[in-house]
């Protein structure tokens, strides 16, 4: 999952703003041919950075062109990556990457990765330069990339004139559509009277693709920690019909019964009807419960 996105930075705080470019999802097969990247515009980073509650933004994303550029290849390359040069009054240069998140969704004010590295105003304004000729499809749409832009602009073999070459960081993580993705989303920005300064953790993106339904979503660091996946506090089967009651759940956000029949390889499906809470206990139930065992787990979103 590759994002490269466009924001600004006053010089007394990050205030995001929607011009000139947008927030925008790309994906490499890194096994060549052509079209071997999809990419999508998620619109401006305004839209997601900063929310209080979690944002879905699963309605831009298309399967057809995941698979497309999957092909018959087992995962393909994420991660997420943004620019600008810092045009206009009181605006910084900003640097946006996202690093792999170990543990899970966790508690969204926590990142689970690290940023060591700092970037000055002449590698983020290099950066910009570099990216100009991504192609970025319209907002809230997705394309792929027959000219493998992504490719020849982020992938870190390729080296000198790229992201990583400008940034020293490697925005590539591997996703499969057996698995499910956590990126954390940091940024830099940055100004000449500041020199060199460092990346700051935003957030989480998550892709889900164990399920029918394709799931991607942001979670600011401004969401709750209750936003977490719930605890399940009962798991109650009669005949075909499993029924499974959660804690911690947050009333208007959504949750969806996942379960898998083997820990060993791990392979979530989504079934029943997502649930809107209505207190902090969510029940959910699957009618299909008819295999000799299965494991179960709640998303929230």
């Amino acid at each position: 999952m590759l994002v490269s996105a466009t924001a600004f930075g006053q010089t007394y705080g990050p205030v995001y703003q929607s011009y000139p470019n947008d927030l925008v999802m790309g994906f490499q097969n890194q096994a060549g041919g052509a079209p071997d990247c999809y990419i999508i515009n998620l619109g401006s980073p305004a839209n997601i950075l900063g929310q209080s509650t979690v944002v879905v933004l699963s309605s831009d994303f298309s399967l057809s062109d995941f698979d497309t550029v999957l092909g018959s290849s087992s995962s393909l390359y994420a991660g997420v990556i943004g620019a600008d040069n810092g045009s206009g009054a009181y605006i910084t240069p900003d640097i946006f990457v996202t690093q792999l998140r170990s543990g899970g969704p966790g508690n969204p004010a926590v990142p689970g990765s690290t940023v060591t590295a700092q970037d000055s105003q002449t590698a983020d304004n290099t950066t910009y330069a570099d990216l100009s000729t991504l192609y970025t499809p319209a907002v809230g749409t997705g394309g792929l990339d027959s000219g493998n832009t992504w490719e020849s602009l982020v992938d870190p073999n390729n080296g000198s004139g790229t992201f990583q070459g400008n940034t020293g960081l490697n925005p590539d993580s591997s996703v499969s559509p057996s698995t499910v993705l956590y990126e954390d989303l940091w940024e830099n920005s940055n100004s000449s009277s500041r020199g060199a300064t460092g990346f700051t953790y935003l957030g989480y993106f998550m892709l889900d693709l164990t399920g029918g339904s394709p799931k991607l979503t942001f979670t600011s660091t401004n969401v709750p920690a209750s936003l977490m996946p719930p605890k399940i506090a009962s798991v109650i089967k009669v005949g075909s019909t499993v029924t499974v009651i959660s804690s911690n759940a947050v009333p208007t956000h959504s949750y969806q019964l996942q379960y898998t029949t083997s820990l060993n390889p791990v392979s979530w499906t989504s079934v029943g009807s997502s649930v809107t809470a209505a207190g902090t206990m969510v029940t959910n139930t699957d009618s299909t419960a008819t295999t000799s065992q299965r494991f179960y787990q709640v998303q929230a979103n």
